[in-house]
């Protein structure tokens, strides 16, 4: 759930002068973004707790599983909610880049409670698959299958219109709980048809572990990211290559980029210039090429050659 929050305006941070322009169209798209990761949040919810109590009732170890797998998701879509809000505020003295790591760490939390509950739910399915019970009510499951399927996908249909990159991995999340109940309802069908009472728990097992397979490698890159790792897949070595090759630059001294959020970068750099370039010239083709790569904040010290000239041995 790595979520990037589009709606920041970062003004004159780290020497960053790239004011933003489009402020009301983005605080539109903000607000729009805001109101579908509502809607979805709030059918979510309400849902998850109707299928808690529908999966109790039929018995099926497949609802419960998706319940809780929906409850993670519910959480997930109010931290995106109230982050979404947040970072709208932009940063302020004690968060300087603004409030773009906390959906870092909402995608963290919400993996390990999503992990932990299809870990129960994967528990509870084996044993009842080494001790079989009663049949799961069918009629019931195949009426939650049904309106499961309506909710998801009117939920998933709203957030897939949404350009945010916290809402496209939300639309994610309700497209594997609609793939869920579609199999909930083929399985409510076989137990109907064919009697078989196992079916149930293999399907909630099933779930539990295509759930935490997809969990477990959506949260390599938030760890990432926390780790302070080169944003995304940037090749370093090519990157300082690049700077190297502006106008005017003698030597690139260090380079260091982490990311906030995984769609948002920080970026240090020393660059010792030719005597007779202008530095402001640098800085802004440095900020140029940086800005198309998702580079927002921009801190470039800028040394130059003549006072290097000590430091040459002589010939």
């Amino acid at each position: 759930m790595g979520s990037g929050h589009h709606h920041h305006h970062h003004h004159g941070h780290h020497h960053d002068h790239d004011h933003d322009h489009s402020h009301d169209h983005k605080g539109q798209s903000g607000e729009e973004a805001l109101k579908r990761i509502r809607f979805a949040f709030i059918l979510n919810f309400a849902f998850a707790i109707i299928e808690l109590i529908g999966g109790a009732l039929t018995g099926s170890f497949a609802i419960v599983a998706d319940a809780i797998h929906d409850l993670g998701d519910s959480f997930s879509l109010g931290l995106a909610f109230y982050l979404q809000k947040k970072s709208q505020g932009g940063p302020s003295a004690s968060l300087p880049y603004g409030y773009l790591r906390y959906s870092v760490v909402s995608a963290i939390i919400t993996g390990i409670v999503i992990i932990s509950g299809s870990f129960v739910v994967l528990i509870e399915a084996i044993q009842h698959l080494l001790h079989p019970e009663a049949l799961p009510n069918v009629p019931g499951m195949i009426g939650l299958a049904i309106v499961g399927i309506s909710v998801n996908g009117l939920a998933a249909f709203r957030l897939s219109h949404g350009h945010s990159h916290n809402e496209k991995i939300l639309s994610w999340h309700l497209i594997e709980d609609l793939l869920g109940w579609i199999v909930v309802l083929i399985g409510a069908i076989c137990i109907y048809y064919f009697n078989l009472a196992w079916i149930d728990p293999v399907l909630a097992i099933g779930i539990s572990i295509f759930i935490s397979y997809n969990v477990i490698r959506n949260l390599r890159e938030p760890f990432r990211i926390i780790l302070q790792y080169v944003p995304g897949s940037e090749d370093m070595t090519a990157l300082e290559k690049q700077l190297g090759a502006i106008s005017g630059v003698k030597k690139v001294q260090e380079v260091q980029a982490w990311s906030l959020d995984g769609y948002q970068h920080v970026l240090t750099t020393r660059l010792v210039i030719k005597g007779d370039t202008s530095a402001d010239t640098v800085r802004e083709v440095v900020r140029t090429k940086l800005k198309e790569k998702g580079y927002k904040f921009v801190t470039i010290e800028i040394d130059h050659e003549a006072s290097e000239l000590p430091h040459v041995p002589p010939c």
